[in-house]
């Protein structure tokens, strides 16, 4: 067995043990995979790819925001600050899987599909609008208002972040677009959860916590998959 699989089987398992430790209401199994779930990522997707570029720094910058992120929002049920910082660090990460994907799309000689991404603009038009129309009753009460505009940028992030996911398509190897692509899509259901949880839903929803983290390991995995794919693609041409 390789080192990257043994790294997977590791990150499953972290995976796994931290939402039991969010189903049973366990905070030391939390505290003690949810801060290694994205330096094993890093450890992966460093040694699955060779040498250096742009692009592969921008996504590993984007992994260790996400730690950062994790951490913050770990800490969040001893002050509510470690939202914000949390959303912060989530909005760094979120910037720079869109400029990776920026960078792919301006490197490609392909031809987009203009349909493709005018259809794909409307609709996470439509969900922004959407999300935020729902949120917004609750973001304007919720501490006089001081999340309303942090949650409104950090949307336009996470559809920004989507959108240059899907712009990808035919400017890189399928299969790497199929996973960022989705991954995107489910980094956005995940965020959309804990938006949901925090500012829709009195008290939060059912197994909330552990929908966020299935969702939120998984989209992590393809995003991180996706730019691998990409990256040996291009030293192998």
């Amino acid at each position: 067995m390789t080192r990257s699989q043994l790294l997977l089987i590791f990150y499953l398992v972290l995976s796994i043990v931290e939402i039991t430790g969010d189903i049973l209401g366990n905070q030391i199994l939390v505290f003690a995979t949810k801060p290694l779930l994205m330096p094993t990522l890093l450890i992966w997707f460093l040694i699955e790819t060779k040498g250096s570029s742009k692009f592969k720094n921008i996504i590993a910058g984007s992994i260790v925001a996400a730690f950062f992120g994790d951490t913050f929002l770990m800490l969040l049920p001893y002050n509510e600050i470690f939202f914000l910082l949390g959303l912060g660090s989530f909005l760094i990460g979120q910037v720079l899987y869109g400029y990776g994907f920026i960078l792919n799309i301006k490197n490609s000689n392909s031809q987009s599909n203009k349909m493709v991404n005018l259809s794909v603009s409307i609709l996470f038009a439509v969900f922004y609008t959407s999300l935020m129309t729902l949120l917004y009753p609750s973001l304007s009460k919720v501490e006089e208002g001081a999340f309303l505009i942090p949650v409104l940028i950090y949307g336009l992030a996470i559809c920004f972040m989507g959108l240059t996911a899907a712009f990808r398509f035919k400017k890189v190897v399928l299969s790497s677009f199929q996973y960022s692509f989705i991954g995107a899509l489910t980094f956005v259901v995940s965020d959309t959860c804990i938006a949901l949880d925090k500012f829709h839903f009195p008290g939060g929803f059912p197994y909330a916590q552990a929908v966020i983290m299935i969702t939120y390991c998984t989209a992590q995995y393809l995003l991180v998959k996706g730019s691998i794919l990409h990256i040996q693609n291009k030293d192998a041409q």
